[in-house]
């Protein structure tokens, strides 16, 4: 190779090497570009067109004058704050807009499920009824015992007495639709309709003591229900029960059970509540006339409006219970300072009484409250 061509072929390398060099510079130009591209386009929705200028304007004037007017310094402070707030409010919105859907979505939810339980119970409650079917298959058989014995020995047999409990056993107290709206608490009208036909089949003495110290009628339904005279429910289990406006006058009920009974306007005149326990019973305008309470357990009961006129108070457990506007003319109890026992219980309507009413002696260890005149 003479040395012309060896100076071609450098001058080709050298032109090859330039054009690679050029390409980078251009390359590289290029991504400058669109990097400063990028970022105008971008500083926009950033920091906003506003500020953008107002900081252009103070660059530009720091350039031109070496110093920042206070004019351009407070365009740039407000255009800040201004922005601040704008990003502030669409980042609340942002968050809330998801935040209420979720609100909306439980609500629906919860709905839902509302629905489905609602519908559940109304199953259980369709369910349940059907031991009507049951029962009348069992009072079949007990007006057949009945029919042919007399009024001294009207018992049944302990096979249909076992029959009886068991039923009573199964029907369970469950919710169920009155008025279009689900009830608040559970309760039985089956077994309001099985203790209903047992007091008004004149049953005897022993086979309904052996029912009702063993059946279970807890949550029964005996609201407005006319059970006569005299009805035997001695040791009776009846807690949670509704005896609104039940009438029931000369009830035998001692030692029966009606923890939170819901018991107002019921009629108990005369009735014998010797030892019951009526804790948190409401007792609300209920007639007590004459009804003997003898070591009854009312604590927490609702008496407020209630007529105990005459009442054997002796011995009866008081604490907590409502007295407001109560009614004791002729109440007998078993101490003198009673009206000053029942202050010291700070019921309610305690001083009521004390205005109301004095006791007086009337035989040995025995007190009645009369009305001031």
């Amino acid at each position: 190779m003479n040395e012309q061509d060896y100076i071609e072929r450098l001058k080709r390398e050298n032109k090859l090497l330039q054009d690679k060099l050029d390409k980078i510079n251009a390359d590289k130009q290029k991504k400058k570009r669109f990097r400063w591209w990028l970022v105008k386009k971008s500083s926009v929705p950033i920091f906003g067109k506003r500020l953008k200028n107002s900081i252009s304007n103070a660059i530009n004037e720091y350039k031109e004058y070496k110093t920042v007017s206070v004019d351009t310094v407070s365009d740039v402070s407000s255009s800040v704050i201004w922005r601040v707030t704008r990003i502030g409010l669409f980042a609340f919105m942002i968050a809330v807009i998801p935040a209420a859907v979720l609100l909306f979505q439980t609500k629906l939810l919860m709905n839902q499920n509302r629905f489905i339980e609602n519908q559940n119970r109304l199953v259980e409650a369709d369910r349940r009824s059907s031991l009507v079917f049951v029962m009348s298959d069992v009072l079949s058989d007990f007006n057949e015992e009945l029919k042919y014995k007399g009024s001294g020995g009207r018992n049944i047999s302990k096979t249909l007495e076992a029959r009886i409990i068991s039923l009573c056993m199964s029907m369970k107290p469950y919710k169920f639709l009155e008025n279009n709206k689900l009830i608040e608490r559970p309760i039985s009208p089956e077994r309001g309709q099985l203790l209903f036909s047992l007091l008004q089949s004149d049953l005897g003495l022993e086979s309904s003591r052996d029912i009702l110290n063993s059946a279970d009628f807890t949550y029964t339904d005996l609201r407005k229900v006319n059970l006569g005279r005299g009805v035997n429910l001695k040791y009776a289990r009846l807690d949670f029960s509704d005896l609104t406006q039940a009438q029931m006058p000369a009830a035998n009920l001692e030692r029966a059970e009606l923890k939170e009974a819901q018991m107002s306007k019921i009629n108990l005149s005369d009735a014998v509540l010797k030892r019951a326990r009526l804790n948190n019973a409401n007792l609300k305008r209920a007639e007590l006339l004459s009804a003997d309470l003898t070591n009854a357990n009312l604590f927490g009961a609702d008496l407020s409006g209630a007529d105990l006129s005459e009442a054997t108070l002796w011995g009866t457990k008081l604490d907590n219970a409502n007295f407001t506007d109560t009614i004791l003319d002729n109440a007998i109890v078993d101490r003198q300072d009673w009206i000053d026992y029942v202050e010291s219980l700070g019921l309610e309507g305690a001083n009521e009484i004390e205005n109301r009413y004095t006791v007086k002696k009337q035989g040995k260890q025995q007190f009645i409250l009369v009305p001031r005149k």
